[in-house]
């Protein structure tokens, strides 16, 4: 009966622990990629780190719009995937194109894979994001500066 009591003493001190820790400001990680929503330019999915999806460790984008790849498939930075997206998608995939704008899974080219991804997100009408980045919408990409 003691024993139980310790364990339960012991578990439940290391909860509150766990918990005071959780709280005592770290920051945010919805994708628990190891890099802070704030700084992420793709934070629902996991582009760094170790729990990088395919050969996206790094914040790879394309366009500079602040998105990262494999969070934007709007190639022409209209505010949402639709046809003429696939369609430039396609292109670039038939031509083997390394241009990363059109490499949504980071695997250094544009494939059959990526125009799958983006006739799918054109389907749902998906837009870019979520970034973190305070730039990431604001007008970065093709047509003016850059958003690093």
């Amino acid at each position: 009966m003691m024993r139980n009591l310790i364990v339960l003493g012991v578990a439940g001190l290391l909860a509150f622990g766990l918990s005071v820790s959780t709280m005592a400001g770290l920051p945010a990680d919805g994708d628990a990629d190891g890099l802070p929503d704030a700084s992420d330019n793709c934070s629902a999915v996991p582009n760094t780190g170790t729990l990088a999806t395919g050969a996206c460790n790094s914040q790879l984008d394309g366009d500079q719009d602040g998105y990262g790849n494999p969070c934007d498939t709007d190639t022409n930075n209209d505010g949402a995937t639709g046809l003429d997206d696939v369609s430039a998608t396609l292109a670039a995939a038939t031509a083997v194109s390394t241009d990363p704008n059109f490499d949504f899974n980071c695997d250094g080219a544009a494939g059959l894979d990526d125009v799958s991804r983006v006739l799918s997100d054109a389907t749902a009408v998906a837009t870019p994001g979520p970034s973190g980045l305070a730039c990431a919408g604001a007008g970065g990409g093709w047509a003016s500066p850059p958003c690093p």
